[in-house]
């Protein structure tokens, strides 16, 4: 007769990399939607091959990309509760990484995009993952002092 073997630990890193995994999809989700209903709401009643986007646009951009990194840094440190800021941390790289990559290749601008545009987004997008997984663990930790 065989013996049964017990079953193997889970992983150490799978819960990092799913929590990162689903920190992005928050991100590119709510970034998605808002700055798609945003361009929407800017296209009205307007010839899309004509279109120079108004002024109000890209500052609403900006801060819909702050508020959906904020939530992807927020998704992240819930899922990793108990564990450090690493994969928060990593997930604000990768938006800088992405948000810097125009800036350094000086690709063009749109017509109508403000310079600052580009250089804020670098900056606002890992503030704000940052910024949401710190607010999570002082969350959390408040609510385990408060249930002690």
């Amino acid at each position: 007769m065989t013996e049964s073997r017990p079953p193997l630990p889970a992983s150490r890193s799978i819960r990092p990399a799913l929590a990162l995994l689903a920190g992005l999809g928050v991100t590119v989700l709510i970034v998605f939607f808002g700055v798609t209903i945003s361009t929407l709401a800017a296209l009205r009643g307007v010839d899309p091959k004509s279109y120079v986007a108004p002024a109000w646009v890209y500052p609403t951009h900006m801060v819909i990309s702050f508020f959906g990194a904020l939530a992807g840094g927020f998704t992240t440190a819930r899922v990793t509760t108990g564990h450090s800021l690493f994969t928060t941390l990593v997930l604000a790289l990768i938006l800088l990484m992405s948000a810097l990559t125009p800036v350094l290749r000086h690709a063009p601008s749109a017509p109508g995009q403000p310079e600052w545009y580009a250089l804020s987004l670098v900056i606002a997008s890992p503030l704000g993952a940052l910024l949401g997984g710190i607010l999570e663990r002082r969350r959390s930790r408040a609510s385990s002092t408060a249930a002690v």
